[in-house]
């Protein structure tokens, strides 16, 4: 035992490893029949020769404690074992992206959070990610660490019930090791060569680490404080000081790397994705994607999150290389709609590239957590049901049916509708002040122009992102970008909106080609919202969520641009989309014998062939039917609601 002195002489250990919160989606290890032994010995998990690492102070226990479990893993595959140290710098970035709290503005992360990232990404070789950087050096997430991180994918993760002694002793006996966090007291500074660690009651904080032996006594673990630290770096915790201070315990198996569309990415990541994404690798879609998140900052967090660091590699190195190696330099700027998921907005992105790169266009894609969709059907339904009794409306009632929709607006716009689509405005809207994501974008694209002359700027937009564009405008005429050609699918924003940002700039040449694509207004009144208002969302928006709402007789709603009704009633926007205005009008479903749209619902635009085809043209300068074949999948989304389609028939 290390005397007192000893001890205090110590470096002071940095302590941060955070519980994990209650999911109850996690799935539980579950002990097998397979002979569990009665002892397994540390000098047999030794003789493997994993790394014994050292975070010195920093607060990377998890990344460390992890890298550990990784390194054992892969060293222990049967078939192309890998002796390559792993990286602790990617394990605790991504464990930080994956936790509960938001942004990575904080110390410390948690064994879930730490899984799930190794789960999303892999983890890359310690050589292509060190943890201390060299000068000058790149952080973050690069195309090359993505593409090495898939050829360590983690498989299959389970938590273990830290409090079940036997099925601790079975899923080590099974794998071999476990990744655990403990609340760590007085007691792990003390520990001498023999490794034991003595009880005491007082926690300091919480720590990560791996278990990998255990005998009658207690645990053998691994940590990362160097191989001076108790035992040539290991230690053993007696089973009733686990039993006070464990707090959770996974265990894991490999995963196996797979080619999908170049490059790699690993299987577990293409199972929960949409159809389109799945074809298509993290690693390809992921220098498209700008995550905005809360008061329109970059998102950090999640599978596609994005730093500044992060963002400027991607300007520097994945679309500043593509761009040189183009005759022609084209960036189109793409914004989903309001009632789009993140992952039918990455399905999109994913069937769009393979066209617009082929034709010499850089996408990049804002992924904003929108997700209208579900807000404005719950509010829908809570609504039907506080108006009516239980049960379907009868035949008395059948000649009220065309007053439902007077009597959801007022209805829907208390029940959170409009607080909900202001909240959602608002956040469009700050992506564009300074700080915001769409703000960082535009100045890195003037830095581009500086060194690319002719960069040549698309923006296209769908529903709600057209609200999100709109002073984005201003930010590139400001910058001295013109934006080359202006689409807005079935835009969402207001008249008034239009005429503050879009319209001075195409007055002025700062949009030399704008076109709107909307639906004619009889079938924009035959479309539907949750088979419960019988007209559009854009109907619906003007008339009960935006600040003027309708009141049957007296008031008309907030005129929307995207509103052929709308427009017609504007002398301005009438004789800007008129035959010899400047601005181009596109109703759909167009009816000519080479269609530019055949959308018939407000959520068609963004995979209706006919208008992405013809919107990809103009940018292109070609007619639509010189560009390839665009397939547009089912997404996840789409399939749920023609399941719930089908069960509301089925009543």
């Amino acid at each position: 035992m290390v005397s007192k002195r000893q001890a205090d002489t110590r470096p002071r250990r940095v302590l941060d490893a955070r519980r994990d919160t209650l999911d109850f989606r996690d799935r539980m290890y579950q002990p097998s029949l397979v002979e569990v032994p009665t002892r397994i010995a540390l000098e047999d998990y030794q003789a493997h020769g994993v790394p014994i690492l050292d975070q010195g102070q920093e607060g990377a226990c998890t990344g460390f404690g992890l890298a550990t479990v990784a390194n054992y893993l892969l060293r222990r595959r049967k078939v192309v074992p890998d002796a390559t140290p792993v990286s602790p710098r990617m394990l605790y970035d991504m464990a930080r992206r994956y936790d509960e709290w938001p942004g990575e503005a904080y110390a410390g992360s948690s064994a879930r959070g730490a899984m799930k990232g190794w789960h999303k990404h892999g983890v890359c070789a310690e050589s292509a990610w060190p943890y201390k950087l060299k000068r000058g050096a790149t952080g973050g997430l690069t195309q090359a660490r993505v593409q090495d991180a898939q050829q360590r994918p983690l498989g299959a993760y389970l938590r273990v019930n830290h409090k079940d002694l036997v099925a601790m002793h079975a899923a080590l006996a099974e794998v071999g090791i476990l990744f655990a966090t403990s609340m760590v007291h007085a007691g792990w500074d003390e520990v001498g060569e023999d490794g034991l660690i003595s009880p005491r009651e007082t926690p300091e904080g919480g720590h990560a680490f791996a278990i990998v032996a255990y005998d009658a006594e207690g645990f053998w673990i691994q940590n990362s404080w160097g191989p001076d630290w108790g035992r040539q770096g290991f230690a053993r915790i007696a089973y009733a000081d686990w039993l006070r201070h464990a707090t959770d315990v996974w265990v894991a198996r490999l995963g196996v790397p797979v080619q999908l569309a170049a490059p790699a990415q690993s299987a577990a990541a293409a199972a929960s994705a949409p159809s389109g994404a799945a074809k298509t690798s993290f690693a390809a879609l992921r220098p498209h994607v700008v995550s905005v998140g809360n008061e329109g900052r970059l998102r950090p967090g999640g599978e596609y999150g994005l730093s500044e660091e992060e963002l400027a590699t991607l300007f520097r190195e994945d679309l500043g290389q593509t761009l040189a190696a183009w005759p022609k330099k084209r960036v189109l700027l793409y914004t989903h709609g309001g009632l789009v998921s993140e992952a039918a907005a990455l399905q999109r992105l994913a069937e769009y590239r393979p066209a617009l790169l082929e034709g010499g266009v850089y996408p990049l894609a804002f992924i904003w957590k929108s997700d209208y969709w579900s807000t404005v059907s719950n509010i829908l339904q809570d609504a039907v049901r506080r108006r009516r009794p239980e049960g379907a409306f009868d035949a008395a009632k059948d000649f009220l049916l065309d007053r439902l929709d007077d009597l959801l607006e007022p209805v829907a716009r208390q029940l959170t509708g409009k607080a909900a689509w202001d909240e959602m405005k608002e956040n469009a809207l700050a992506a564009s002040r300074q700080g915001g994501a769409a703000w960082r974008v535009v100045r890195h694209l003037a830095e581009l122009a500086q060194a690319e002359k002719d960069l040549e700027i698309h923006l296209v937009a769908h529903s709600a992102g057209s609200i999100l564009l709109a002073p984005v405008v201003g930010l590139l005429n400001a910058a001295g970008l013109k934006i080359r050609t202006c689409t807005l699918w079935a835009p969402a924003c207001s008249t008034e909106l239009f005429k503050r940002e879009y319209l001075p700039a195409l007055n002025k040449g700062g949009i030399e080609d704008l076109a709107v694509y909307a639906l004619d207004d009889a079938t924009e009144q035959d479309d539907h919202c949750a088979q419960l208002y019988n007209k559009s969302l854009l109907y619906l928006v003007s008339h009960a969520f935006e600040a003027r709402q309708r009141i049957p007789g007296l008031q008309a709603g907030t005129p929307l641009l995207g509103l052929q009704h709308c427009i017609a009633a504007d002398a301005e926007l009438a004789a800007l989309f008129g035959k010899n205005g400047g601005a181009r009008l596109v109703l759909a479903p167009d009816k000519g014998r080479a269609p530019l749209s055949s959308a018939r619902h407000h959520g068609d635009f963004d995979d209706d062939p006919d208008t992405v085809r013809s919107t990809f043209a103009r940018i292109l300068e070609a007619k639509p039917a010189q560009l390839g074949a665009i397939s547009f999948g089912r997404s996840a989304s789409s399939l749920r609601e023609q399941r719930r389609q089908l069960e509301l028939k089925g009543r």
